[in-house]
């Protein structure tokens, strides 16, 4: 049986596949992550299949387009032709990208002469669009980088200690910042963050059980990046790519300033005693921020998901094909799935950014009426409740659509009927249970504060030590902190990415298909089926056996 790029692994509605009338293959001892095979799961030997034959049979092609492709209730169908799904979606997306660009080009022109011209000093600068503030934004992203690499080693050497460390790292954290509110006499804050810090220290009683389940997902997941360093390095490509498109989207909105004001528009007043005034509005420059706001959580959401999907589709063809008779589908694995998710999946990948960039956008829109500081108490008040229930969906769309992102990954589907699939498999197969009981969130986000904290003390060592001239009264120094933080935190999410899809892969292959598990890591299979027997049994239940 021949192989193409295109080719997506086989699903496991009809549980387990060796079933369906073809003998499972012989078993070798095989080393995974520090774990042999036989010490586990040793399953009936049984006469290899005939050479003409192959582990997986084809089941017949599905045509997604009917809406029934994701049923679970039934057995399940793949495609072994992948077509381009949600095409309108990324006809859209290119269109606006475009505009986007050419409204960039003209609010650039807009920047001050003076602008990027090199002093040969870093000190003597007038501009803060000039290089010597490139160079320390350089700087952030050279820093964030290495950082996010010693990271990531780290976790793969000492997984089980990291997972002990970010907890009470967090807790540490929360105190810290409580006692920091009281000293300064904020006392509400303080007394808040003091009582769920140590909420969240009494929960360590509760969750230590799951640490040596969460070790082992993340003993798995960084013994794949290691059989694949290319998760590692399409990430700091998209790390790198992400950068410049911020650097440039910050520079378009910078020039948007200037250009705009050509339509603003005046009108003079006069108030009850005689005094005129002016009142001025500029409804383009409005709606041209609006776009662009819009336009920057769009795309950044794209480029984002493609490397999610990327990431996503390597693991789970480690999942599905590593100890198969028949190997990989292609050479070239990363690639192969980098290369489905520019093309066949690009659509839905830009159908489920743009739902998330929507929300994005209201949200912003929410803020910025919030931070009119208007004073009347009913508008204060229904914006917050807006950003409040905004902020909620967007969390939960955001759960969801990583989560659909694999299915997409894996099998090719629309968005639609990736998410209709994310669903069931969530509720109804108790994927939940693992997710919640997994803690490589908690050791992400110490790494991403860390990163952080790091890279705002480079920042501010370089404004401190260079005293650029437009920074002479110092009023720069929080906002470049500030930014460099949060950028910074961003970054290492980004560059961390293949641990973070490789965990939720993991999850939707297991509830998936059990038994390439239990080939490939029976002892990661043996906890879930002792700890976790719903997702297990919900494969037979669903399917009937």
């Amino acid at each position: 049986m021949s192989y193409n790029p295109g080719y997506y692994p086989p699903q496991g509605g009809a549980y387990p596949p060796p079933q369906n009338g073809y003998p499972p293959p012989p078993e070798q001892p095989q080393s995974y992550g520090g774990y042999h095979a036989n010490d586990y799961y040793q399953p009936q030997q049984q006469p290899p299949p005939p050479p003409q034959e192959t582990y997986y049979p084809p089941p017949p092609a599905q045509d997604f387009s009917s809406g029934n492709g994701g049923d679970f209730k039934g057995a399940k169908q793949y495609n072994r032709q992948p077509k381009f799904r949600d095409l309108w979606a990324a006809v859209l997306f290119l269109a606006q990208f475009a505009l986007f660009v050419v409204m960039a080009a003209l609010f650039i022109k807009s920047l001050p002469s003076s602008a990027f011209k090199h002093s040969g000093n870093l000190r003597y600068t007038k501009d803060f669009y000039s290089w010597p503030t490139m160079i320390m934004w350089l700087c952030v992203l050279l820093v964030s980088i290495v950082f996010s690499l010693i990271y990531l080693g780290l976790m793969q050497m000492f997984a089980g200690q990291m997972l002990v460390i970010s907890f009470w790292f967090a807790v540490v954290s929360m105190i810290g910042t409580g006692v920091y509110y009281l000293a300064a006499k904020i006392w509400f804050a303080g007394g808040i963050m003091l009582i769920f810090g140590v909420l969240y220290a009494l929960m360590w009683f509760s969750w230590r059980h799951r640490i040596p389940f969460s070790k082992l997902v993340l003993e798995v997941v960084c013994h794949i990046t290691r059989r694949f360093p290319s998760t590692i390095a399409i990430s700091v490509a998209f790390l790198v790519l992400q950068a410049a498109y911020s650097a440039f989207w910050s520079l378009a909105f910078a020039g948007s300033f200037k250009h705009m004001e050509q339509y603003q528009s005046c009108t003079t007043h006069t108030d009850r005693n005689g005094r005129q005034y002016q009142s001025c509005s500029n409804v383009k420059q409005i709606l041209a921020w609006v776009f662009m706001v819009f336009s920057f959580y769009w795309t950044s959401s794209v480029i984002l998901n493609v490397l999610h999907t990327t990431i996503s589709g390597t693991f789970a063809t480690f999942y599905f094909f590593e100890g198969s008779p028949q190997g990989y589908p292609t050479k070239h694995v990363t690639l192969s799935s980098l290369k489905r998710a520019m093309t066949n999946s690009f659509g839905s990948i830009c159908f489920g950014s743009l739902v998330v960039a929507i929300i994005q956008t209201l949200r912003a829109i929410v803020r910025a009426i919030r931070s009119q500081g208007d004073d009347n108490l009913a508008t204060q008040l229904l914006a917050c409740c807006a950003d409040c229930i905004l902020g909620c969906i967007e969390a939960i769309v955001e759960f969801f659509n990583k989560y659909a992102y694999v299915e997409i990954a894996v099998y090719g589907k629309p968005f639609m009927q990736a998410a209709k699939d994310t669903w069931v498999l969530i509720k109804d197969r108790g994927v939940d249970a693992l997710i919640n009981d997994c803690l490589i969130g908690n050791v992400l986000q110490m790494g991403a504060f860390l990163c952080a904290a790091v890279v705002a003390l480079v920042a501010w060592l370089y404004i401190t030590i260079t005293k650029p001239e437009y920074n002479t009264t110092g009023s720069y120094t929080a906002p470049i902190i500030i930014a460099a933080f949060i950028l910074a935190m961003s970054m290492f999410m980004v560059l961390l990415k293949c641990i973070d899809s490789g965990a939720a892969t993991t999850f939707v292959c297991l509830a998936e298909d059990p038994d390439a598990m239990a080939r490939n890591n029976p002892r990661l299979f043996a906890m879930v089926r002792e700890t976790y027997p719903q997702v297990v049994r919900g494969v037979h239940a669903m399917d009937g056996f």
